[in-house]
């Protein structure tokens, strides 16, 4: 679901084989993202160009691997956000706690 690919010190990760992150594939990348975010430092870049849906099951996906990356002194970025996606992170004032490029 994950592919992970390293460039010049950032680990970059993007969701494949899928356009929604819903119940059904969230907690596959809830742990595939704890696992990489459990390192201290990491630099890591959710590239989320090619989900168009979240649900509240990957919207907590996303806040765990939040919450994981600050406990290990990580950087965790969300990239390439969908408009409606971006909208509804919005309208949970998740904007705010999210760093989106």
């Amino acid at each position: 679901m994950l592919t992970i690919k390293e460039q010049e010190g950032i680990i970059i990760g993007t969701i494949n084989e899928t356009d929604r992150l819903i119940a059904a594939n969230a907690t596959k990348l809830k742990s595939q993202l704890n696992d990489i975010l459990i390192e201290k430092g990491i630099i890591f870049i959710l590239d989320l160009h090619n989900i168009r849906f979240i649900d509240s099951t990957g919207i907590g996906a996303l806040i765990s691997a939040l919450k994981t990356a600050r406990q290990n002194d990580c950087t965790f970025q969300l990239n390439s956000v969908q408009q409606d996606v971006f909208n509804l992170l919005a309208l949970m004032k998740l904007d705010k706690v999210f760093d989106i490029n």
